[in-house]
């Protein structure tokens, strides 16, 4: 009579196969001992998995309150109080204007532009041929104002003219020698020397086609030039020019002042960026204005910059405020978290409450910001365009003060002491505990399923045999009869 193998299901494909002489399913044996063994690890991984979520959360109200503070960051600036300048024709000027712009309108008349002087040499055949023997030459450069009665002739030269250095420039020298006494050669050594003018060569198609110009780098009569030279008398005849003497180049431009007009007042400028004349506002010229077409400028409180700003903040904390009720909320997997409720009612309590700036504003619902019934804030642009308005101090010192105190708190909260990252540190560690806890727990099993192997490795090779046994013991029986049969 044959031993009755034990059935089940293979389930688990890296162990053993089916005992070989008894049928007995030692695989699918082990897999469901094994299975029960398992339960250690499925709880690990269940905790595990809790303790992810716990991170992604903690994670979630870390970058809300960043995203607070950065929006704080921008509002604690001055520059959210601003000022703007609009121009009735922006082809003539624009303005741009700081935070202590005086608001009103202005009207500007360009009468010239400032301009910067030119002068023009004789022509030359060449502008690589030798100018003179070679000899070292010095040019300098003075800087001046150019006075006369009867002006430029039709050469550009001066009979009647004065000139007097500008003491705010220190004249530049440049030498000239056998290396560079070429037309082409002068003009890179004076723009080489950075000595305040640029040269340059043109062509005017004649005879004598190459001429040396040489042009002030900067506007005003008082950046006019003397050129002298000392040395090789070529050199001289060429660049020679005293406005008040002997004059071999030609005037083609003469220096100027701006002049400008602003609300009647007559205004000079040696420049075409004009600053100072109407407060905390910067003029740039570009053109002319035509006869009793004077330019409207306005300057006035742009309360944009506030009211984007203000808004940033708001929204940056109804975020956090949604990320942190979410996950402390009933169900949630912050659920009853003191730590995170406790940092919320701090973000809180400084935005409704009051702030000592010693101006007129102390609270942000004084600004149009304030709170709603589901604790979300809510801001009236219209509210803080009138409170800018009434004193833009007042209101740059309560926005200042917010954005710093919310800067600080958000520091606290984020930094390394702070409840976020104490509660991120411990829950790391559980899950560090896990895993070593999961490595021991593995190694045990791994030895329990040796064990059973050998079990019932053992109890397959038992039941074979007895099975052989059996069968033997059938065939002697089986004998026996068919003899007493024969008898």
């Amino acid at each position: 009579m044959a031993v009755n193998a034990v059935s089940g299901s293979n389930t688990t494909g890296t162990l053993s196969a089916p005992g070989v002489g008894s049928g007995l399913d030692i695989a699918g044996l082990v897999s469901k001992l094994m299975s029960v063994e398992q339960r250690p690890l499925t709880l690990l991984d269940a905790q595990e998995a809790k303790f992810q979520a716990r991170l992604t959360s903690l994670g979630s109200i870390t970058g809300a309150l960043s995203s607070l503070q950065s929006a704080a960051q921008t509002l604690a600036s001055a520059s959210v109080v601003q000022n703007s300048a609009s121009v009735s024709d922006s082809s003539v000027l624009t303005a741009s204007v700081g935070s202590d712009a005086s608001t009103g309108s202005y009207r500007v008349t360009v009468g010239k532009l400032a301009q910067k002087q030119n002068l023009l040499s004789a022509g030359a055949t060449s502008t690589t041929a030798a100018i003179g023997s070679g000899s070292d030459t010095t040019l300098t450069f003075t800087f001046g104002t150019v006075t006369s009665v009867l002006g430029p002739d039709l050469n550009g030269h001066y009979s009647d003219a004065a000139f007097a250095a500008n003491s705010a420039k220190t004249p530049v020298s440049v030498t000239i020698g056998s290396g560079n006494n070429t037309l082409a050669g002068i003009r890179d050594a004076i723009n080489a020397a950075n000595a305040g003018v640029t040269a340059s060569i043109v062509n005017d198609g004649g005879a004598s086609p190459y001429r040396l110009t040489i042009t002030s780098n900067d506007t005003g009569v008082a950046n006019s030039l003397k050129i002298s030279t000392s040395g090789d008398s070529a050199i001289g005849l060429l660049l020679d020019h005293d406005p008040a003497g002997t004059q071999k180049l030609s005037q083609t431009q003469a220096a100027r002042n701006a002049d400008v007009s602003i609300d009647g007042v007559s205004i000079t400028s040696a420049s075409n960026t004009i600053s100072g004349a109407i407060q905390g506002v910067t003029l740039t010229l570009s053109k002319e204005t035509a006869a009793n077409t004077p330019v409207s400028v306005t300057v006035q409180r742009d309360s944009s910059g506030l009211n984007s700003t203000l808004g940033a903040l708001v929204k940056a904390y109804n975020d956090a405020h949604k990320v942190i009720a979410g996950v402390t909320a009933k169900g949630g997997l912050l659920q009853g978290d003191g730590g995170v409720i406790a940092l919320q009612r701090r973000i809180t309590s400084i935005l409704g409450g009051t702030q000592q700036t010693g101006g007129a504003y102390t609270t942000l619902s004084g600004l149009g910001v304030s709170f709603q019934k589901d604790g979300t804030l809510v801001i009236s642009a219209a509210k803080t365009s009138t409170a800018l308005s009434g004193n833009p101090t007042g209101v740059a010192a309560l926005t200042a003060a917010i954005g710093k105190a919310i800067d600080a708190a958000a520091t606290s909260l984020l930094g390394p002491t702070g409840p976020l990252s104490s509660q991120t540190d411990g829950i790391n560690r559980s899950i560090k505990a896990i895993g070593l806890r999961r490595i021991d727990i593995q190694h045990r099993l791994d030895m329990t399923q040796q064990r059973y192997q050998k079990q019932f490795s053992a109890l397959d090779t038992l039941i074979s045999s007895m099975n052989k046994t059996s069968s033997f013991l059938t065939q002697q029986l089986d004998s026996i009869a068919n003899l007493n049969k024969q008898r």
